[in-house]
C-alpha cells in the first residue's frame, strides 16, 4: 500500500487552469498505481471506474454522490511527465469544485 494521507493529498494539492494537480511520488509499479489509485478514492469517497492504461500513462474515470457533492473527473498519473492530477469532466464542474471538495473531505 501506498504510504499517504489525506492530509498529504490536501497539502500538495494545487489548482490549476484545466486541473488540480497533486504533487506526490508517483507509483513504481502497475499493482502499486492500482492501490494508490484504490486508496486514493476510498479517502475521498470515489467510485473508481473506466480505468485505462498506457504505454506511460494511467487514467480512471472517478465518481461521488454525496448529499454534497455529485462529482465526475479523470484520475491521470503520468509518468513521462512526472504528474498525478484530477480534470472534471462536464462543463458543470470546475477544478477549484474539485479542489474544494477535496479540501473539505
Amino acid at each position: 500500500m501506498q504510504n499517504f494521507t489525506k492530509e498529504d493529498i490536501k497539502k500538495n494539492a494545487v489548482v490549476n487552469e484545466l486541473s488540480v494537480e497533486i504533487r506526490l511520488t508517483l507509483p513504481t509499479t502497475p499493482l502499486k498505481t492500482q492501490q494508490w489509485a484504490e486508496q486514493f478514492c476510498t479517502m475521498f469517497n470515489f467510485k473508481l471506474s473506466e480505468t485505462d492504461w498506457g504505454a506511460d500513462r494511467f487514467q480512471a474515470v472517478i465518481t461521488t454522490e454525496t448529499s454534497d457533492a455529485d462529482l465526475q473527473c479523470m484520475l491521470c498519473i503520468e509518468w513521462l511527465c512526472e504528474a498525478i492530477w484530477l480534470e472534471p469532466i462536464g462543463t458543470q464542474q470546475s477544478p477549484s469544485t474539485l479542489f474544494n471538495y477535496l479540501m473539505q473531505a
